[in-house]
């Protein structure tokens, strides 16, 4: 019970702590909607909205994409994914990339999400959070900033990035953030090596004298980079001291939801909670998951949504994420590895 009370504390200070009274009442009534009458949308949507970054990540999920920047989706574009999802009863819109803070209309659309009662999060690598940008993204009202930290070691970090500096300019971002008010939460991810090591201890170590609000930890994801790197797949052993990390309120496994010390982190596509849209307009279980079930460009994201929940990849288990699933691999990963171009269009083959 006490461990459910600080997730909930600490879910309100991320998400509602800035949100101003009409958006709290809103997002309640859509929430109440999805869970008392029937879910008719995802809670969260993720738009990444450019697949340009700065870095070159050893284990980036988003390697196996590639699009160039005038096929990204407009501002309008962006602007209409936001305003349909929120028509459907989802109330968390995240923004991501690549690097999102790379688009120059990211503060207009994160302003655009707030005053449609919409609560907007962004996920960064913290290299352009700028005094400036800062200031310019808490005018918008943006509810929260996750930034990835891959190491405690400067030099770890950015050689796993790919950029000389981005540690400090991503701990000079979250000291800013923290500074001016805006709730902050450190991205790591957990691997063999480092939670053998010691290393995501420390991590989350770093994130307690920071000060910021949450340590995130994104479980190793066979894709992208990692796509056939199936060894490099956590054992039984690391997720036991993965899970004796974990703390209510202060360090989840990707899903705030959950207050529980998980040996898998639960699936939000599968569990319905969660659906990802493409920079340019594929709507894909997961940011991870190369199927598209439709692009918004051609469809509305309820027709699509209801596709890609009535499709067979929604049949796998939630305890597990679907690109480290068996089942699913057997399954899907030789029509990913033999397709053209990802994300692959996903096929209703029941």
């Amino acid at each position: 019970m006490l461990g459910n009370l600080k997730v909930a504390r600490l879910a309100y200070r991320l998400y509602f702590g800035r949100a101003g009274l009409a958006t709290r009442i809103s997002c309640v009534l859509r929430l109440a909607r999805n869970r008392f009458i029937g879910t008719r949308a995802p809670i969260s949507v993720m738009i990444g909205v450019t697949y340009r970054c700065q870095c070159g990540c050893v284990h980036c999920g988003m390697e196996s994409y590639r699009v160039s920047p005038e096929d990204e989706l407009s501002t309008e574009e962006v602007k209409g994914v936001i305003r349909q999802a929120r028509d459907l009863g989802a109330v968390e819109i995240t923004f991501f990339g690549g690097e999102p803070l790379l688009r120059e209309d990211l503060d207009g659309v994160v302003a655009y999400a707030s005053s449609i009662g919409m609560l907007p999060s962004l996920d960064t690598n913290g290299i352009l959070l700028t005094p400036g940008r800062v200031d310019r993204l808490i005018t918008a009202r943006l509810s929260t900033v996750k930034v990835s930290l891959d190491s405690p070691d400067a030099a770890v970090h950015d050689r796993m990035r790919g950029v000389e500096g981005c540690f400090e300019s991503a701990v000079a971002g979250i000291r800013l953030c923290i500074e001016r008010g805006l709730p902050s939460v450190i991205s790591t991810y957990a691997s063999r090596e480092n939670i053998r090591s010691g290393d995501l201890q420390r991590v989350i170590e770093l994130g307690r004298s920071l000060g910021v609000d949450a340590l995130r930890i994104i479980d190793t994801t066979l894709s992208g980079c990692l796509l056939a790197e199936k060894q490099k797949q956590l054992t039984g052993e690391d997720r036991n001291i993965l899970a004796g990390l974990l703390e209510p309120g202060f360090v989840f496994l990707e899903n705030l939801a959950s207050a529980r010390a998980l040996a898998h982190p639960v699936c939000s596509a599968v569990a319905r909670r969660y659906i990802y849209v493409s920079p340019r307009g594929d709507v894909q279980p997961c940011c991870f998951v190369p199927l598209s079930a439709g692009n918004v460009r051609e469809d509305g994201l309820e027709d699509i949504i209801a596709r890609l929940w009535k499709s067979p990849v929604m049949d796998y288990d939630p305890g597990r994420c679907l690109m480290n699933n068996p089942a699913f691999r057997e399954r899907y990963l030789p029509l990913i590895e033999s397709a053209n171009s990802l994300p692959r269009p996903l096929m209703d083959d029941r």
